[in-house]
């Protein structure tokens, strides 16, 4: 058989080829040389030569195709082969027809009428008309410069990938360090404030943010929970608290008065400008806020009952005032709550009463936490029976043991006021004599104890004593001040005969230790003067009969303390010593001069 030749299509297509190239593809050269007795000669000499694997599947094929092409010898082999036929010739015809669809509808893309009149219908409806394309692709001639700039323009690309790649790797690391900056000062900031001993938990309800405890959990229930404030990190990774929160403490001022004028004023915290580790500042500010506002408030709630022991409010202010202001010793105690960063700087003006001010806003607040203390036990207590009975909140014990010291204080310092007026008269008339003030009692072992033992003082009921000597013979005035059973003070005056007498007020108190006073004046000159003269002690009267006379000599001793003058007085004459009589001569020259 004769070989076929493919050659590629020329880029100059000619319409038609000629001849000499149709016959130049042919191996035996021309067809005149081909005759049919050499093609049987060349048949005849193929045969002797060893038939390749190819060329006996290819008689096998024959011997088939012979077989097949055989006349059949029966009816039923006739049959056999006509439905063979049929088969072959229906597979001819759908392929056939497949062919014609296929460049139907080829043809319907560029030629959609032509293609329309011979496409099938059934092709027709399952594929849209022109949807299949056909394009002639011719082999582009090699550019060497072309192929140089692709290949620098996909280095380019990939260079500038990698670089992308690693500008977002850097980026990331950079991002990755700054993250881990900033969660390690967070947390370092959650460590510093647990070690400082604030509890560090989670929010209620919000269990993806932590929080800060600085309340307290036996306050009133409306500052019980304004005690957790959320910890909120910035940009940098710096811990700050809670807007808000912290950033305007108040505190509990005690202010001391004496009319219009101040004598004496707690002290505040002073707020920091300069950034003492912010967050923990305003967490400390927040605490001692919240404390304060609500010791304030539980102040409040008792002075509403307690007008009747001198405690009353004005304006945004609670007033204490002892013995209702009625001596000009008596001093007001007023309690104000103040913002920090409203309240003026009055630092370096030191005032008289300033320690006992500041002392009076401590004990307010030692007061309020021994009422923490107290809920803590009563919760630990077995709880009472239950009843339908609903139990009332009760106000807090704090208003009334600082009203029970300064009535002390001012019934102390009314008593010493009195003591020294009597001290100086008889010191001015050289009488001899030994004074002891009175004073805050207080337990030997108090710097030894602890807060509880500082309340359990406060308390209890406030007693001082006070005493005067007057030739071994001593006259002593007792004051006791309690708000648990009565309101005020009471006062007990011991005489030096033994005597013990109770009195509700200082001026009672005063009238009776002045005619005891007196009495003991009257003694004194009677123990000192010759016989025949009596000592009435109850007036204070010395009387002696004058037989030759028929006449009796009575000396009177007389003593007011209120208008300071101490006097020897008789029917005819008068010695008076005191502020505003000058006289230099003693009691005894004056009794000496009065019975001649």
């Amino acid at each position: 058989m004769a070989s076929l030749i493919l050659r590629p299509w020329t880029h100059d297509s000619p319409d038609t080829s000629s001849l000499k190239d149709i016959l130049a593809r042919a191996q035996r050269g021309h067809f005149r040389d081909i005759t049919e007795v050499s093609l049987q000669e060349e048949i005849a000499g193929e045969g002797a030569f060893e038939l390749s694997e190819s060329e006996s599947d290819d008689e096998e094929e024959d011997k088939d195709e012979e077989q097949s092409s055989a006349k059949p010898s029966t009816r039923d082999d006739l049959f056999k082969a006509r439905l063979e036929m049929l088969r072959h010739v229906d597979a001819a015809h759908n392929d056939v027809m497949i062919a014609l669809d296929f460049v139907s509808l080829l043809l319907t893309h560029d030629a959609p009428e032509k293609g329309k009149a011979s496409i099938s219908a059934g092709l027709r409806q399952e594929v849209p008309i022109g949807t299949l394309g056909h394009d002639i692709w011719h082999k582009m001639p090699q550019d060497k410069a072309r192929e140089a700039q692709d290949e620098l323009l996909a280095t380019n690309v990939r260079m500038e990938s990698l670089q992308q790649s690693a500008d977002s790797l850097l980026a990331a690391a950079t991002r990755l360090d700054d993250n881990v900056r900033k969660e390690t000062r967070y947390w370092d900031h959650v460590l510093s404030i647990n070690e400082n001993g604030w509890n560090v938990c989670k929010l209620p309800g919000q269990q993806h943010r932590l929080g800060v405890t600085y309340g307290f959990s036996d306050s009133a229930p409306e500052f019980a929970r304004r005690g957790v404030a959320a910890l909120n990190a910035t940009a940098d990774g710096t811990m700050v608290l809670e807007r808000g929160v912290g950033s305007k403490p108040r505190a509990v001022r005690v202010l001391l008065k004496r009319g219009e004028a101040v004598v004496g004023c707690s002290l505040i915290p002073a707020l920091r400008n300069e950034g003492e580790v912010a967050l923990e500042a305003r967490i400390r500010h927040a605490r001692d806020s919240l404390f304060d506002e609500e010791l304030y408030h539980e102040m409040l709630r008792e002075s509403r009952g307690q007008a009747s022991l001198g405690i009353s409010t004005k304006g945004d202010c609670i007033v204490l005032t002892p013995n209702s202001g009625e001596s000009p010793l008596a001093t007001e105690v007023v309690f104000e709550l103040v913002s920090l960063d409203e309240v003026e700087d009055e630092a370096g003006e030191a005032r008289e009463q300033d320690p006992l001010a500041q002392a009076i806003a401590l004990a307010a607040r030692m007061l309020l936490s021994q009422a923490h203390r107290e809920k803590v036990k009563k919760r630990s207590a077995v709880p009472p029976p239950m009843s339908e009975r609903k139990d009332e909140r009760q106000s807090l014990p704090i208003l009334r043991p600082i009203m029970a010291f300064m009535l002390h204080k001012a019934a102390i310092d009314q008593i010493n006021s009195y003591q020294a007026r009597i001290e100086s008269l008889l010191s001015a008339t050289s009488i001899e004599h030994r004074t002891q003030p009175a004073a805050f009692a207080f337990p030997k072992d108090i710097e030894a104890g602890g807060g509880e033992d500082l309340i359990s003082m406060l308390m209890q009921c406030w007693t001082s004593e006070a005493s005067l000597v007057l030739d071994d013979r001593q006259t002593t005035m007792r004051l006791e001040t309690t708000l648990a059973t009565s309101f005020g003070t009471q006062y007990t005056l011991s005489s030096a005969d033994g005597r013990t007498t109770k009195f509700g007020t200082q001026d009672e108190l005063r009238a009776a230790c002045d005619d005891a006073l007196a009495s003991e004046l009257a003694l004194r000159l009677k123990r000192g003067a010759d016989g025949g003269w009596e000592c009435n002690v109850r007036e204070a009267l010395l009387v002696r009969a004058d037989d030759e006379q028929g006449k009796g000599r009575r000396v009177w001793v007389t003593l007011d303390s209120e208008t300071g003058v101490l006097s020897l007085n008789t029917p005819t004459k008068k010695v008076s010593w005191g502020s505003q009589v000058d006289v230099a001569t003693s009691f005894s020259e004056a009794w000496a001069g009065l019975v001649e």
